[in-house]
């Protein structure tokens, strides 16, 4: 047998047994100490009406043994083993898409966008299991809560474009601080594996990206950035408010803008990443690099699968619960307080 509570607490219990005896024995002193004053002892129980002194060490002894009981239930008794397997399935991850008016470039076909939104659509068909949330962001953001229902989150960014979006910029640390208060709201986020990506082409970052992600890291989210673009300068095309092309972005000089991925970007999305305890992904010229993280993903995934055993015991509460209620029963119940004396008058 085994004690599933600490040994202080029997301990304690126990050691409230003398105390309880010796109150009984004193009491029982004190009374026959009182019954001497009136005369010859044995005259005096003669003659008194009351609970006979055998009576009452017997419904001592009762109370103390089920304080002994209660005391040994309170340690959790347990008994026997066996073995269970458990498993934790699925992880919850929420996808940080950058809709800033840069992500509109080409140089990855047919736009940066674009691109990132398809290869988001493949890597959230892989796996039903997950849960999934969404942060579009820009100067602003804008979140869909974690469902299991990927194509509603499909939908919401699927239709998402920059120029719907009138407060323009890269502000990465609003957009982590977005999903990490998506992944605290949910009680069922606290009992799985949690994941941020960032998806990003690390254009004009604002904030303080880096203290986010170390904050999202304390609550044990990991962060994973997929950097897109390209290190030689490309043009941002411009669209009008339906969605047609007309030309490209120019600024107050009325030249063209153009959007460049630089190594001050790179250097702070690697910070990023580091503090927030995942891992940075710099996909090939052309590509978004969404594989690298499938990867990834699927590393976590096959952790959170792996199963795990837990040893469970037999408890022994009751059985000891149930004498002891049992004793307290019969010395309060079928021990009357007060015997007449046979033979006596009423």
């Amino acid at each position: 047998m085994r004690l599933g509570e600490p040994l202080w607490l029997l301990f304690a219990l126990l050691a409230a047994l003398p105390l309880m005896g010796g109150s009984m024995a004193w009491a029982a002193w004190s009374r026959r100490r009182a019954m001497l004053r009136f005369g010859d002892l044995g005259l005096v129980q003669r003659l008194r009406d009351g609970s006979p002194a055998g009576w009452r060490a017997a419904r001592a002894a009762m109370v103390l043994a089920a304080v002994a009981l209660l005391a040994v239930a309170g340690t959790r008794p347990q008994h026997g083993s066996r073995t269970e397997v458990v498993s934790r399935r699925g992880i919850d991850v929420v996808v940080c898409l950058d809709v800033s008016k840069s992500m509109l470039a080409r140089d990855v076909q047919p736009s940066r966008i674009e691109r990132a939104k398809a290869e988001l659509v493949r890597l959230l068909e892989e796996e039903p299991g997950d849960r999934v949330g969404v942060v579009l962001f820009a100067g602003e953001t804008m979140e869909y809560p974690l469902t299991t229902d990927h194509e509603a989150a499909l939908r919401f960014f699927r239709d998402a474009h920059p120029w719907e979006f009138p407060v323009q910029g890269t502000s990465v640390g609003r957009a982590l601080v977005a999903a990490r208060d998506i992944l605290r709201r949910d009680p069922l986020a606290a009992r799985r594996s949690k994941v941020i990506l960032l998806i990003t082409d690390g254009e004009d970052l604002e904030g303080d990206p880096v203290a986010a992600a170390r904050e999202a890291a304390g609550d044990g989210i990991q962060v994973y950035i997929d950097a897109i673009g390209s290190a030689a300068p490309e043009p941002i095309p411009a669209y009008t408010s339906d969605g047609r092309m007309a030309g490209y972005e120019r600024d107050s000089r009325g030249e063209v803008k153009q959007t460049q991925f630089t190594p001050e970007m790179e250097q702070q999305l690697r910070a990023v990443a580091t503090e927030g305890h995942g891992a940075y992904f710099r996909p090939r010229q052309g590509e978004v690099g969404i594989d690298a993280v499938r990867r990834q993903l699927a590393r976590l995934r096959r952790a959170e699968l792996a199963e795990t055993q837990k040893t469970l015991y037999e408890e022994l509460v009751l059985p000891v619960l149930i004498p002891a209620f049992i004793l307290l029963v019969v010395a309060s119940v079928l021990v009357p307080e007060r015997l007449r004396r046979k033979g006596g008058a009423p």
